[in-house]
């Protein structure tokens, strides 16, 4: 389709590409591109799992499955916050004020925007410092 007003070729000529190429008749073939890495099933798996969870978590809150479903899948994550923010373990009961504030949060998650084990992970790294913060103005 043919913007009015504008006429600029669309398509190149040979003796067009042949300049373009330093004299070479060669063109540089679209396989040369480098190819995307393929995406982990084992991680698209997880992530649809904790995305299914957000989406269920964001409608009712109180779905232990879909809760338990996003510790399993984003354990590592949430527990790194845990430690590192708070210096506590899976065991401390820091964990489940961690928990309730991304159950909280799940409503604000946005399928067709957010990854879901990136939003898990940014989420707890922020609701572990806002922990922090609260217990050293408890002090």
């Amino acid at each position: 389709m043919a913007i009015p007003g504008q006429s600029v070729n669309a398509h190149p000529r040979m003796q067009d590409t042949h300049s373009l190429t330093d004299g070479s008749s060669h063109s540089a073939a679209i396989s040369d591109a480098p190819a995307l890495p393929g995406a982990d099933p084992l991680f698209l798996a997880t992530a649809e799992k904790t995305r299914t969870a957000l989406l269920k978590l964001g409608d009712s809150p109180r779905d232990t499955l879909a809760l338990s479903a996003l510790w399993d899948e984003n354990r590592s994550s949430i527990e790194h916050e845990l430690h590192i923010h708070l210096y506590s373990d899976s065991n401390s009961p820091l964990l489940q004020q961690l928990l309730a504030r991304l159950v909280w949060h799940a409503r604000f998650f946005c399928d067709e925007v957010d990854d879901p084990k990136a939003w898990v992970a940014r989420c707890a790294n922020l609701e572990a410092r806002r922990l922090v913060l609260q217990l050293t103005e408890a002090r």
